[in-house]
């Protein structure tokens, strides 16, 4: 028999993988891959690293290979996108060679509730999850996963619950949402529709926050009136008001508003 040919994409198969800007360990970090996540390679130049596609979000890396499943060209269904996700900070999904640490946002594919199947063996995830089609624009599911990040360390390129930047954490909410973003902030800053002045803001806006030259360089999501969910050295609660982001601790402001933007509705 003929052994199956691999294709060109496969899903992290660990807790998180490093995804960086050059094929070296010691490379800057430019984004992560959770657990079941999918990609496409584009290069494979050296053994150890291979240049890869994110596929929600198409950012461009060097990952090691030793850390993704490949798929064969029957799995590649596995490509598409997941509709459920682990909810637990970090739970165990009991695999046929033992227990894989996954953290919140982690696809579970043809998940039933417990069991979870992957090209590589029945699973089985005893964690809460969230199912898009459940979900159902729901205000409250939205708070209440903004809220299971709180106290997340900041850490630059991460999108994990072991540390995230800005833009990682807004996308990793709206992700288990039902909802694709872009990795960065100008991207992010185009979609949607513009709301106005803060006061105009509802749960769910995505607030931008510029530089003195104008630039956007931080976003958070609004969590209630005149509140806005951030990192800020790690993800936090602040006042938000048509200034910017006021932190009554440091009693000042943190960050100059930009731009609100609703890119969903949700109730």
């Amino acid at each position: 028999m003929a052994r199956p040919k691999m294709s060109d994409y496969a899903i992290c198969s660990i807790s998180v993988a490093c995804v960086r800007q050059a094929a070296d360990d010691n490379a800057v970090l430019t984004t992560q891959v959770l657990f079941g996540e999918p990609i496409r390679v584009i290069e494979r130049k050296k053994r150890d690293w291979y240049r890869i596609e994110c596929l929600w979000d198409n950012v461009k890396g060097w990952i090691d290979p030793k850390q993704f499943h490949f798929l064969k060209a029957s799995e590649t269904r596995f490509i598409e996108a997941s509709s459920t996700f682990a909810l637990e900070h970090l739970h165990g999904l009991i695999s046929p060679n033992g227990a894989i640490p996954i953290s919140i946002g982690s696809n579970l594919y043809n998940c039933d509730g417990i069991n979870v199947k992957l090209p590589f063996g029945n699973c089985q995830y005893s964690g809460q999850i969230v199912s898009v089609a459940q979900s159902n624009g729901s205000l409250k599911l939205l708070t209440n996963i903004a809220k299971r990040y709180l106290h997340c360390p900041h850490m630059k390129g991460g999108r994990s619950i072991m540390g995230l930047d800005a833009t990682g954490y807004v996308q990793m909410v709206y992700k288990l949402m039902g909802i694709s973003l872009p990795r960065d902030c100008a991207g992010q800053a185009l979609l949607g529709v513009d709301v106005g002045f803060a006061g105009q803001g509802e749960p769910g806006d995505l607030a931008f926050f510029e530089k003195e030259n104008g630039v956007i360089s931080h976003v958070g999501i609004v969590i209630e009136k005149n509140m806005v969910i951030h990192v800020y050295g790690k993800v936090r609660i602040d006042h938000l008001d048509q200034q910017g982001i006021f932190n009554k601790t440091k009693k000042r402001y943190l960050f100059k508003l930009r731009t609100l933007r609703r890119i969903a509705t949700f109730s």
